[in-house]
């Protein structure tokens, strides 16, 4: 019996050291695969794809927008995992506004936009639907120049970082006034004079659409009564503002546009301007840019709008209005902020400005251009020497309004409406 149960207990005991081995050996791979999942997921962290829709104005005729989808391909092809989405859409005739509107008001806001910091953006910074730059952790505000206090808001802070100054004035092409002996129209009489003898010629004076009359208000509204004037509130209902819309109607009336200016759109009227068969046009800095792809930048002269009384000419439109700003839904998401906070920084980045900048000739933001041809100069010392600058009417007055405004400019030169019964109208629309 005592070797029986010897045997039985020996059994016993190799059964059981069996059993622990086979334990201690699974606890082993179990952990082994544990770490190994980590370090997997770890990985796969690291490079999960993130999906990017960046909405700026930088399209259409704009010279920039080859610019920037360059600069948005090296961004991609140093961040693989990051694809972004070019959403991006012509500033004219509002299509800009309307899609913005669009997709804040329908939860599909873009992660980062490039828009403008006006009245226009009024509603989506009351409702917090983008970031306060200046509080957000990562966004980098180092390095701009004065047009960085241009964006801030009555609240106190910033929404959005500039990337260019503009300015708005007179180009005119002094190649066609010279073959036709006519002076430079570097006063108000001058400017009528000029008006005049074109409209006598097959040369358009002023290229221009009286719908999209965006620059074409301004200038006359500025006109009409100088810088004083010109930056009146709507609901004053200033006299200088009906004068300058009426001002627009005689002009025409001395043949100063096409007969089909209120069916032309603004693209048109650059076309006119660019191939030659019009020598004036009211537009901004950034027509540079198209100016030098048709070969006629040397023939250009950029000049500030003639006052006709109560100013002094050298007043100008311009400033910086727009910026890039960060879709608070976007900053908020886990999954995007890194990838939005890494993007904003990189378009905001001085190399980056600077590039695009270049493409318009406006002023950077940062940094600056350097050998700019002549012209291009002169453009950006008509800034530095201007005694005025304000931003355009339709920067900070109800949108509604200003479209009111511009739309009624065929009715007011055909005799249908008049000046002070348009401003009347958009005032009351303001209110």
């Amino acid at each position: 019996m005592k070797k029986w149960n010897w045997i039985v207990m020996l059994t016993f005991s190799l059964v059981v050291l069996m059993l622990a081995a086979c334990g201690n050996s699974d606890a082993g791979s179990a952990s082994d695969n544990e770490n190994g999942s980590n370090n997997s997921g770890d990985e796969q962290t690291e490079q999960e794809n993130v999906n990017l829709r960046v909405v700026t104005t930088m399209a259409g005729t704009d010279p920039a927008g080859a610019v920037f989808q360059e600069v948005l391909d090296e961004f991609v092809e140093e961040h693989p995992h990051i694809s972004i989405e070019n959403d991006s859409q012509s500033a004219d005739a509002g299509t800009i506004r309307t899609k913005v509107n669009t997709d804040f008001s329908s939860d599909n806001e873009p992660d980062i936009m490039f828009y403008f910091n006006t009245v226009d953006a009024e509603g989506i910074i009351n409702e917090g639907k983008v970031v306060n730059l200046e509080e957000a952790e990562g966004i980098d505000l180092s390095g701009f120049n004065s047009m960085l206090e241009q964006q801030r808001h009555q609240d106190g802070n910033i929404y959005a970082a500039p990337q260019s100054g503009f300015y708005e004035a007179l180009f005119v092409n002094k190649k066609l006034f010279e073959e036709n002996d006519i002076e430079l129209p570097t006063t108000w009489e001058l400017y009528e004079k000029a008006i005049e003898e074109f409209a006598k010629t097959d040369i358009v004076p002023l290229a221009a659409s009286t719908e999209d009359s965006y620059y074409v208000v301004e200038h006359y509204l500025l006109a009409a009564g100088g810088m004083e004037n010109y930056n009146a509130e709507l609901a004053d209902k200033n006299e200088a503002w009906a004068e300058g819309l009426d001002l627009i109607k005689q002009h025409a009336d001395m043949g100063a546009f096409t007969p089909d200016a209120a069916t032309i759109d603004l693209a048109l009227a650059q076309e006119l301007f660019k191939q030659e068969q019009a020598a004036m046009i009211f537009e901004g800095s950034w027509l540079w840019g198209q100016l030098e792809e048709a070969g006629m930048g040397e023939d250009v002269l950029v000049l500030p709008m003639p006052i006709k009384e109560g100013g002094e000419t050298g007043e100008l439109v311009g400033g910086a209005s727009q910026g890039w700003f960060v879709s608070s839904k976007s900053y908020e998401d886990e999954s995007k902020k890194d990838a939005v906070v890494e993007l904003f920084n990189y378009l905001t980045s001085e190399d980056v400005i600077v590039q695009i900048a270049g493409a318009t000739g406006q002023p950077p933001a940062k940094g600056e251009l350097t050998d700019l041809p002549d012209y291009l100069k002169a453009g950006h010392d008509l800034v530095a020497d201007a005694p005025a600058v304000a931003l355009p009417i339709n920067d900070r007055i109800y949108p509604e309004s200003f479209t009111h405004i511009r739309t009624s400019v065929p009715a007011i030169v055909s005799g249908d409406k008049t000046g002070a019964e348009v401003i009347e109208m958009a005032a009351e629309m303001e209110e």
